[in-house]
């Protein structure tokens, strides 16, 4: 039977690490500060919660949580012929909404039920929920030859053979965080488990997933020197955070993924050299962008997720990422939801934040009702200058009807557990009131 460049079995459709342990069996599958791993023990170790668990629905619902536990037992739950339902605290509280379709075939992972019977075998590797930015999240199906597929081109693009240790703060719960740990998995590496944020990288070498927002409050908790290789992916990379992470880590290859949980891979670019403005990077092999008369950004690929829960997959998925492809590479100016509609002017968020972020450390844009204009724009800033200066030096920067009718200053940008910003979020927050002290 063939083998690809890393030696494993492509052919099944169907996750099996047992084949991935047997390949890298003494390499060290994930280290957390208190001990290392083996590939082998680690299937040893998941293999016996297989065999303990009392599983007789075929959906297990998975707490995420950085440690060796939720490896193990997301592992267990495949070798057990199982999908695991991958969630954080907010999920938990929308499960018997978001779960309908699946009512009486799933179990918290630690849960004994009455025996049901069992589904057909399928090749998912899990079920993931959206953020539920816009309202109820929706639960997103992922299989394992489509993330698999993603893998081997993250190897060559990024040369990650050139390093053996991964890491990300991004949680297990979003697509960034489990696809990072699958990756390192895959690829026989050594998974950096981060509990603490502010052991990030400290005594190895490795290379960094990261959402750019992240970064934006935490860039200085990192050891620069031990940070081969940076992928940032999952929200607006601006142009000041570049700058500053060129400059923190001048020797740290850095690099943009643009994807969605249901697209994965998009494009992908590196960024030593600078970044064109709204340019995403240029698309990962295979993938098609589809025209689209209404902007949105339109993917047709063999990475793309297996549907949502209780809708068929698509072959290709409209993305909600307002852009265009010019000259071979990819630009996002806004989300739909997020243009700002300020009479009759649509704005993008992105062009006020591009010239607020000149002469602040951080700022995010966004639209708030209003009875005349339909909506005016409102910044949050995080800003040492005079106010007053500061205001002044941006009006001379924007025309008129772009610039912000309101400034919130702030010691940072609130971020979501996911760590990205939620525009739609902030307006939400500005409406109850959250910031009226402050403004």
């Amino acid at each position: 039977m063939d083998t690809n460049k890393h030696g494993v079995k492509p052919v099944s459709e169907y996750f099996n690490f047992e084949t991935i342990a047997v390949k890298y069996a003494d390499k060290t599958a994930f280290r957390d500060g208190k001990e290392k791993i083996t590939y082998r023990e680690l299937a040893k170790r998941a293999r016996i919660k297989a065999l303990e668990a009392h599983w007789s629905c075929p959906y297990i619902v998975l707490k995420a949580r950085q440690e060796a536990d939720f490896i193990e037992q997301f592992l267990a739950v495949h070798y057990a012929h199982r999908v695991p339902i991958v969630v954080n605290d907010f999920m938990l509280q929308r499960l018997q909404e978001v779960l309908k379709h699946l009512k009486g075939k799933w179990q918290f992972v630690d849960e004994e039920k009455e025996p049901v019977m069992q589904e057909e075998p399928n090749d998912l590797l899990f079920l993931g929920l959206t953020s539920g930015t816009t309202g109820t999240p929706k639960v997103y199906c992922r299989n394992w030859s489509s993330w698999r597929s993603g893998f081997d081109i993250c190897d060559t693009c990024f040369e990650l053979q050139k390093c053996e240790n991964i890491a990300t703060p991004s949680p297990f719960a979003t697509s960034l965080g489990l696809h990072t740990l699958m990756l390192s998995l895959y690829l026989g590496k050594t998974i950096c488990l981060v509990k603490d944020q502010k052991c990030l990288v400290q005594n190895e070498k490795a290379v960094v997933f990261a959402v750019p927002s992240f970064l934006e409050q935490k860039s200085t908790l990192i050891n620069w020197k031990n940070v081969v290789k940076l992928v940032l992916c999952g929200g607006s990379l601006q142009q000041h955070l570049l700058k500053k992470l060129c400059v923190q880590a001048p020797e740290t290859d850095i690099f943009e993924i643009y994807g969605t949980s249901e697209t994965s891979l998009i494009s992908w670019h590196k960024l030593n050299r600078g970044k064109a403005a709204d340019c995403v990077g240029k698309p990962f092999p295979k993938v098609e962008l589809i025209p689209s008369k209404n902007s949105l950004i339109t993917v047709k690929s063999p990475y793309l997720f297996s549907g949502y829960l209780g809708s068929n997959s698509k072959k290709t998925v409209v993305t909600s990422d307002v852009g265009e492809v010019k000259d071979g590479k990819i630009f996002i100016y806004s989300r739909q939801s997020e243009v700002i509609d300020h009479g009759g002017n649509k704005i993008f968020p992105s062009e006020i934040e591009e010239q607020l972020t000149r002469f602040a450390s951080a700022a995010v844009a966004f639209g708030v009702p209003d009875k005349v204009y339909g909506e005016r724009v409102v910044a949050l800033v995080v800003c040492k200058t005079a106010h007053a200066e500061f205001e002044r030096k941006v009006g001379r920067c924007l025309e008129r009807f772009k610039c912000p009718q309101e400034y919130i200053y702030v010691s940072q940008i609130p971020v979501e557990p996911n760590q990205k910003i939620s525009r739609l979020r902030l307006v939400k927050r500005y409406e109850r009131g959250d910031f009226d002290d402050i403004r």
